[in-house]
């Protein structure tokens, strides 16, 4: 499979902290082929149960819940942790699951892309397809159906140490895709931290990932926990206080001005855009807390019928 075309639409959207994330959406018909590749062959991939992305039934508010407790966390960021992974890391992990070489190397190229500037990386000697040209390796898609389960499986040697790490000193370890959390119920002193942090870089710089040092925080006690965005009180995770008040704010001003008035006041690009959004947020938020939440669900969807928006019962 040569690459003579690109399957992929290119879409940056903001992250909390003011950059932007360049999400890769694969055409109709390359989304249908690796749909089907991720239910009909990538099912028995090696998942390390540190893992907690793109798990079927798994969320953040699990992943969170590993951390209840801590007196102090550690929490550490993989650097372009889809970029990094390079289709001969994917081909290895679908000859591991017993593929032949040509198939092998087929699926990996449906499940990756190369990402401008192409990087010259001439893996294909000696195995025997050298005649498929285009020689620049691709990476992971960000957004890919299939990228998801293919870098847990790139990472379990990654979670395996860090693992084994995490339990010679009675912490906890999670990852969430490429956030890293560590955690203890007991003290740790900040030459100890520096110690594990650097342990923790070393054992991801052999695993074929970088560190992304400036997202290392350790988190000492009386601090406010926060791990993915949720925050982590002594009974239960929470969801962070300014995002109850942005919710809460979003269905008082509906309710009062209506969701085109809302809509422009708060520079959506539409009223529908802004709906989307608060749907969207209640959907997050009842997973969480769904005693806090229905409350909101009813409110907001009284505000849309009182306007005359239609109410999306599914939310």
């Amino acid at each position: 499979m040569e690459r003579r075309l690109n399957d992929y639409s290119s879409i940056r959207r903001r992250k909390q902290d003011g950059t932007f994330r360049e999400i890769s959406a694969p055409n109709a018909e390359l989304m249908h082929v690796q749909r089907w590749i991720l239910s009909r062959v990538l099912t028995g991939l090696r998942i390390h149960e540190a893992a907690f992305a793109y798990r079927r039934g798994l969320s953040i508010k699990h992943c969170a819940e590993v951390h209840l407790g801590a007196r102090w966390l550690l929490k550490m960021d993989l650097h372009d942790f889809f970029g990094s992974i390079y289709e001969s890391r994917i081909y290895t992990v679908l000859r591991g699951l017993g593929y032949p070489a040509l198939v092998a190397f087929e699926m990996t190229r449906i499940c990756t892309r190369v990402m401008p500037p192409p990087e010259w990386k001439p893996w294909l000697s000696g195995r025997g397809v050298e005649a498929y040209g285009a020689p620049y390796q691709g990476v992971l898609p960000q957004g890919g159906p299939t990228s998801g389960a293919l870098a847990n499986a790139v990472a379990f040697d990654l979670d395996t140490v860090l693992t084994s790490i995490a339990e010679q000193g009675g912490m906890a370890y999670t990852r969430y895709s490429d956030d890293l959390t560590f955690s203890s119920p007991q003290a740790l002193s900040r030459s100890a931290g520096s110690k594990l942090v650097g342990q923790i870089e070393l054992a991801i710089s052999r695993a074929g990932f970088n560190a992304h040092r400036g997202k290392t925080r350790i988190v000492t006690p009386g601090a406010r926990q926060i791990v993915l965005g949720l925050m982590l009180t002594p009974e239960a995770v929470r969801l962070m206080p300014e995002f109850r008040h942005a919710l809460d704010n979003h269905i008082r001003c509906v309710e009062r001005y209506g969701p085109v008035a809302h809509a422009k006041e708060r520079r959506f690009h539409s009223a529908l855009s802004m709906i989307n959004h608060v749907d969207g947020c209640l959907a997050f938020a009842i997973d969480i807390e769904p005693g806090w939440t229905v409350e909101r669900k009813f409110r907001w969807e009284s505000a849309l019928a009182k306007h005359g928006h239609p109410v999306n019962q599914d939310v």
